[in-house]
C-alpha cells in the first residue's frame, strides 16, 4: 500500500521529466540538422586561393584585401 503511494505521488514528476527530455532530444536534433545544413552552404576560401583569384584577375586587390582581413579576423 504504502508503495503504491509513493508511486502515484511521484508519477506526475516522471511523466513532466519524460516529457521535457524527449522535447529536448527533438530540440537538440533539429538544431543540430539545421546547423549542419547551414555550415555546408557557406563557401570558404584559404589564404592562397584567395590570392590565386587575385593573380588571375577574378578579384580586385580591394576585395583580396577585405577577404584576407576577414580570414585573419575569423581565426583570432
Amino acid at each position: 500500500m504504502i508503495l503504491g503511494s509513493s508511486f502515484a505521488a511521484i508519477f506526475p514528476a516522471l511523466l513532466v521529466l519524460l516529457i521535457f527530455t524527449i522535447a529536448g532530444g527533438v530540440l537538440i536534433l533539429v538544431l543540430r540538422k539545421k546547423l549542419k545544413t547551414d555550415f555546408k552552404e557557406t563557401t570558404t576560401f584559404t589564404l592562397s586561393e584567395l590570392k590565386n583569384l587575385r593573380d588571375e584577375g577574378k578579384m580586385s586587390d580591394e576585395e583580396y584585401k577585405r577577404a584576407r582581413r576577414s580570414i585573419i579576423d575569423q581565426t583570432l
